[in-house]
């Protein structure tokens, strides 16, 4: 069995080497989406009633899927990004600087799903039988405990998200335009 701190590094070290073969391009491109996706489920979660009724009012399984949903589709569709011909020759010059950035980019984004994901499952209380919750006063609740008053959603609150939405703009605007 493989503690979920464990397993926590280990798709991060996953998305870093994704992210060096992917190219810094893109996974800023991906960067933008997983920002965006906090962005959506941080006004969501504290403006609009009828998911906040929604989150409190179903299953835990439900708030999950509720909560990761938008996270996941949004960072399927930054995955998903056409080829970036117009940087092509400038990232040829750069190939192992681009291999460097790509790989802390991805590790960010690692960061950035993985964590969420993982704060969301324990906000909803590991609502699955395949996952189950580290005994209560063990050395590993305390330890994830701990942990999750760093991971992206309890860092990226509004008015943080904000600024970090307005700083990915201005990045893909400064890269790509």
């Amino acid at each position: 069995m493989v503690s979920l701190v464990v397993l926590f590094w280990v798709f991060i070290i996953l998305f870093g080497i994704i992210g060096a073969m992917r190219g810094w391009s893109k996974e800023v491109l991906v960067t933008s989406s997983l920002v965006m996706g906090l962005f959506l489920n941080a006004i969501l979660g504290n403006y609009v009633a009828v998911y906040q009724n929604l989150l409190t009012g179903e299953p835990p399984a439900t708030q999950f899927v509720l909560l990761a949903l938008p996270l996941l589709l949004l960072a399927f569709a930054g995955y998903q990004s056409p080829r970036l011909t117009a940087l092509q020759g400038k990232l040829a010059r750069e190939r192992i600087e681009g291999i460097l950035l790509g790989l802390v980019i991805g590790l960010l984004n690692g960061y950035l799903l993985v964590g969420s994901l993982l704060f969301y499952f324990h906000a909803t209380g590991y609502p699955t039988a395949l996952i189950t919750a580290p005994a209560e006063g063990s050395e590993l609740a305390a330890q994830l405990q701990g942990m999750m008053a760093f991971m992206p959603p309890a860092l990226l609150t509004i008015p943080y998200v904000y600024f970090a939405v307005a700083a990915i703009s201005i990045l893909i605007i400064v890269v790509f335009v």
